[in-house]
């Protein structure tokens, strides 16, 4: 065998792999011994290696999906170190990586009006305009580094795989198992840190523990968990042999979410477990081995709740004692429609600053707690209107070929929507937005494959080599 041969089967086998469940078992594991070593340096640099070879190697951009979904979980720290040279020196061969492979691979062209990128990029508009003409106070650079973080980097992972991505492998179950494993490396690590703080003898049954895996608090791990759980559900319709072990996970997820003791958070999670429980069942009502282990799994539930009632009981009352009134979120949906009355075209803009100081301190951004408030208080009419335009675009791809993943997708954004109203999802680039945009841009591919269209482009080295052609007929 030559050494050319050898290569490319090299290649090959290594293309498969990023293209299975393995890869995406592996990203997680990987992910999670990072997390757990609470060396950010070295894990970042690990990533950066990681991405770095798959950019180069891979032309498909669907392998990245699983790295930047998971990639945010190996932050162990609520914030980040002050000297961020280091961490920028550790990206550099995703850097390398992504230049290689705009350069050296051919590209999708993106012209269908139907997908979700013009409705994506008026939003970034609406965001850079937000807070055009406000009296209110405002921070310049805030404004732009959170346009640059909830509007821009979100669109541009969304436009890259639209641009590379191929459909190499089935994409809907492909998206799906990136979300079912994504909610196992989130239990995971919830487990560890609720787990560990038992084992200090916190109590962590109380509503004033309050867990926190580094890169999500607990309100946005309870989130990840609560969408991840949706395709829970898709894996224990595809088989009978799945619904104990997922029914089992989605259990674990459950506690991890109630133990946050986000009121919110658990109450969407009951949505989406009942959505999720009717659609499998909808999907398998004619199999009567789905039913037979759907019986014992419900018996399986029905004696857990039995020895462990007071538990529940316990902490299902903690979370929801008093929390109506002590949220405050009343008086910062006030102060959103202050500064939509105020400036009603373009709001207080994304460097508002506002009157509780803890929200700049904690966070650098001036979360208003809610889709509906945050719209209006940072965007104005320009962002309702925009805002009204990605919704209408994200569910005609849902909706315009329902297959049974988007099906449960649409579950999982029933509980993001939702928990949204009254909290800061919408506007959290890394992790909510980002994976939602890349499976959008999955739907997207899987559609056009099926249709047949996914044409393709020329490589940045040929179009160079063509304008210099273009160049010297013009000399001549």
């Amino acid at each position: 065998m030559t050494l050319a041969r050898a290569a490319r089967r090299a290649r090959e086998g290594f293309d498969d792999f990023v293209h299975s469940k393995l890869y995406i078992a592996f990203i997680a594991v990987v992910a999670y011994v990072l997390w757990y070593s609470e060396n950010l340096l070295a894990a970042i640099a690990v990533l950066g290696v990681t991405g770095g070879l798959v950019l180069a190697l891979v032309r498909d951009m669907v392998p990245m999906v699983p790295f930047v979904t998971m990639a945010p979980c190996v932050v162990h720290v609520d914030k980040m170190p002050g000297e961020l040279w280091q961490y920028a020196l550790a990206v550099l061969p995703v850097v390398a990586g992504l230049a290689i492979h705009i350069a050296c691979y051919r590209r999708n062209k993106v012209v269908s009006p139907k997908s979700n990128l013009l409705a994506m990029a008026l939003l970034v508009v609406a965001m850079a305009l937000g807070g055009l003409f406000s009296p209110a106070a405002q921070d310049g650079m805030t404004a732009f580094i959170n346009v640059l973080y909830v509007g821009v980097a979100p669109l541009g992972v969304y436009f890259f795989v639209k641009l590379y991505g191929e459909a190499k492998c089935r994409l809907g179950d492909y998206a799906a198992a990136v979300m079912a494993i994504w909610g196992m490396l989130t239990a995971a690590q919830a487990v560890t840190v609720i787990g560990g703080a038992y084992a200090d003898g916190i109590d962590i049954a109380s509503n004033g523990y309050v867990p926190r895996l580094g890169w999500g608090n607990s309100n946005v791990y309870p989130t990840v968990l609560m969408m991840c759980m949706a395709f829970n559900f898709y894996f224990m319709g595809k088989s009978w042999k799945l619904v104990v072990p997922y029914a089992f996970l989605t259990g674990i997820q459950f506690a991890c979410v109630m133990y946050a003791h986000s009121r919110g958070a658990l109450i969407f999670t009951i949505v989406v477990i009942a959505a999720g429980l009717i659609a499998v069942t909808v999907y398998n009502r004619k199999n009567p081995l789905y039913w037979a282990v759907l019986a014992v799994a419900l018996a399986a539930l029905a004696l857990v709740l039995t020895f462990y009632w007071e538990r529940l009981t316990l902490i299902l009352g903690n979370t929801f004692e008093d929390k109506l009134q002590s949220s405050g979120r009343d008086y910062l949906y006030i102060e959103a429609l202050d500064r939509f009355f105020e400036n009603p075209m373009f709001g207080a803009g994304f460097g508002y600053v506002g009157y509780v100081t803890r929200l700049h301190t904690e966070s650098g951004f001036y979360q208003l707690h809610s889709t509906l408030f945050q719209t209006l208080g940072s965007m104005g009419l320009v962002g309702v209107l925009a805002m009204a335009y990605v919704y209408v675009m994200r569910y005609y791809t849902v909706f315009a070929r329902a297959t049974r993943v988007k099906i449960f997708f649409f579950i999982a954004m029933i509980g993001f929507e939702g928990y949204s109203l009254i909290n800061t999802s919408t506007f959290t680039g890394l992790p909510c937005m980002t994976v939602i945009y890349m499976l959008l841009a999955l739907f997207e591919l899987e559609m056009a494959h099926n249709a047949g269209d996914i044409p393709v482009g020329a490589t940045v080295k040929q179009l160079l080599a063509g304008r210099r052609e273009v160049w010297k007929k013009k000399r001549a």
